[in-house]
């Protein structure tokens, strides 16, 4: 009998006992564990329907479980609001926004009485309006001492007669008589075309 005949016997005769016991004989987990570690095609062959395996377990486990661990998280992280506490929460936004428009209200006018008590421009109190009364005044006060302190140079400056006006720009009009015109050259008149008055 050829090898051929005896695989051919085997495979039509497997499922009888006899032939069963007999394959059996020659397969053991000894046997088996040397031809993974030994015999390369073995070894992928073994690898591949294993990871097949896994690969089956972990789907099913996925279908299982996953998605069950995942809304449980999602709730964890973000838990769940109903109508009711949304809308709360959008009446508590709208009453603390009312809350502090009404608090800057109130401290702009406390800053208006105080800088027109104190001398002070008004048109820009509202860069010194703080978070509350405290800073306000704060600020206010800072305010009264620059403002005082300028004031006062200028004051002292003229008194000592070392005054000097600021320079005009070449946007504000000189007045010119009809003699200085007629002493400026061309290009003088161009320059200051348009910028200038004549004085008759």
């Amino acid at each position: 009998m050829t090898l051929e005949e005896v695989k051919a016997f085997l495979e039509a005769n497997q499922d009888k006992d006899e032939v069963k016991s007999f394959i059996s004989g020659f397969i053991t987990l000894e046997k088996v564990k040397s031809l993974v570690n030994e015999n390369p095609e073995f070894k992928s062959w073994f690898d591949s329907e294993r990871d097949k395996h896994l690969q089956k377990g972990l789907e099913k486990w996925k279908s299982n479980n996953l998605q069950k661990l995942i809304d449980e998280e999602i709730k964890r992280r973000y838990p769940e609001k109903d109508e009711k506490d949304i809308e709360i929460a959008k009446l508590r936004a709208e009453f603390e926004k009312m809350k502090a428009e009404a608090l800057r209200k109130d401290l702009t006018n406390k800053a208006l009485k105080i800088a027109q008590e104190r001398g002070l421009p008004t048109e820009i109190i509202d860069f010194f309006v703080g978070e509350d009364e405290r800073t306000t005044t704060d600020n206010l006060m800072k305010l009264e001492r620059v403002f005082n302190e300028a004031v006062n140079n200028i004051v002292q400056q003229r008194l000592k007669g070392t005054y000097q006006p600021p320079k005009e720009t070449e946007t504000q009009t000189r007045v010119f008589t009809k003699d200085d015109l007629k002493n400026m050259t061309e290009e003088e008149i161009n320059k200051y075309w348009g910028k200038f008055k004549i004085q008759y």
